[in-house]
């Protein structure tokens, strides 16, 4: 009996199943706990912020994951493995820094302090336009300025789609400044201007998204993994570079610390997504434009929601949010729609010209006034609508064919119109 329990003993022990004394290998290394991140999201003042939220991420471009603070403001994201994150938190309209690289050690937790101090810049509160323009030729003819963006200095920017140039425009002088583009073809559209005032544009005939340095001159090219047509672009509520693919029919991300790009691929076949913007909800909307649907792009989570209203055959072309609402132009049902973030509810209204108006070009001014462009061919004007009264005012536009697409407000409030159509651009005061 004492020979089949010791025989039992030596198998069981062969096998790795049992440990006794008696075989010990040596003194057992103790394995180090994983680290972590803790901190607290305060005031520009010190003061807690209670639910705040907070997004977070592997410093290597990934898409952010998101959590709230405590009722202290205080938070805690563990188990994480050593390495590097980036950390931002925001709460009632403002944001903190991006807190970028912070190191995560085995066995502790790094300490974080965010503070909110950003307001995104808004130009004086109440000014609004009354429709009066000034117009200048474009620098090169046959240029075809696309989407226009401005800087702090009060220079206005566009892309030029044909000839394959940044440019430069300083109102005060009249002066232009061309950056060309490395690559061939290159056919920019998309510019926006990131928090550290560089400017990101999409190359749509070359497949790449740019990167200018305004004060070198310089310009970086990056390439997506599969997208080939970048369209529309915008800075999302996560510090990504945002953009469409229209055939490709994909939402891309790129992170400005690494260059690496994320595609996201739009649920619904042959969308055709165009325009793009940040919202109130620190979401990114976009149009659906051969799929007549808004999409949804969550940041923080990477999930992609679709709507579509009871109505079909909306063809939506650009778009602008709005005082909780986001509103856009309806090229193919010639009407200005809008979707409310609450509820999700959409709303339209027919645009002064008609079904065949092709409303494109979007934008609102200070007071909550929505402008946008009729570039259908017995239209080419621009319309102002109040969401207060419902009532639509128009103004003609400064040349025949104007197309102005990718508005741009500057910090005076005044809006910048590249007239694609026409070689020009104009500014309206």
């Amino acid at each position: 009996m004492r020979r089949w329990f010791l025989n039992i003993a030596w198998t069981a022990c062969a096998a790795g199943l049992v440990c006794a004394p008696c075989w010990a290998q040596g003194p057992k290394v103790a394995r180090q706990k994983p680290g972590g991140l803790e901190g607290q999201v305060v005031t520009s003042k010190g003061v807690p912020v209670p639910g705040a939220q907070i997004l977070w991420q592997v410093a290597d471009g990934e898409t952010p994951h998101v959590l709230h603070s405590d009722a202290h403001g205080q938070f805690h994201i563990e188990p994480l493995h050593t390495g590097v994150y980036d950390l931002r938190a925001s709460a009632n309209g403002t944001w903190s820094e991006w807190e970028h690289n912070v190191l995560v050690r085995p066995g502790t937790n790094t300490h974080v302090t965010l503070r909110l101090a950003f307001k995104p810049p808004v130009a004086a509160v109440g000014t609004e336009l009354k429709g009066a323009m000034r117009v200048w030729d474009a620098p090169v003819s046959g240029s075809m300025p696309r989407d226009s963006a401005t800087d702090a200095q009060g220079n206005a920017w566009f892309t030029l789609q044909e000839t394959g140039h940044i440019a430069r425009f300083t109102p005060d002088t009249g002066e232009w400044k061309l950056f060309k583009i490395p690559a061939a073809d290159s056919g920019p559209y998309g510019l926006v201007f990131d928090r550290q005032g560089d400017i990101w544009f999409t190359e749509n005939s070359a497949g790449k998204i740019g990167h200018l340095d305004p004060k070198s001159g310089t310009i970086s090219e990056f390439t997506p993994p599969t997208a080939k047509d970048p369209h529309s672009i915008a800075i999302g509520p996560d510090g990504g570079i945002w953009f469409t693919a229209q055939n490709s029919n994909a939402i891309g991300r790129l992170d400005p610390y690494s260059g690496k790009i994320t595609e996201f691929g739009v649920p619904t076949q042959d969308a055709h997504p165009y325009g793009i913007v940040a919202a109130d909800d620190q979401a990114l909307w976009f149009c659906e434009f051969s799929g007549g649907k808004l999409g949804r792009m969550d940041p923080a989570t990477g999930t992609m929601t679709e709507y579509t209203p009871s109505d079909s055959g909306m063809k939506p072309r650009e778009l602008v949010p709005v005082a909780g609402a986001i509103y856009f132009t309806d090229f193919g049902g010639g009407r200005l729609g809008r979707i409310t973030l609450a509820d999700k509810s959409f709303k339209f209204w027919e645009s002064p010209s008609g079904i065949h108006s092709a409303p494109d070009g979007i934008a609102a001014d200070t007071a909550g006034k929505i402008w946008y462009e009729e570039s259908g061919k017995d239209a080419n004007q621009l319309v102002r609508f109040d969401p207060v009264v419902q009532v639509f005012r128009t103004y003609p536009m400064p040349a025949a064919n104007s197309q102005a697409s990718g508005m741009a407000r500057d910090s005076k409030g005044r809006l910048w119109l590249p007239l694609s159509g026409a070689n020009k651009i104009a500014i309206l005061e």
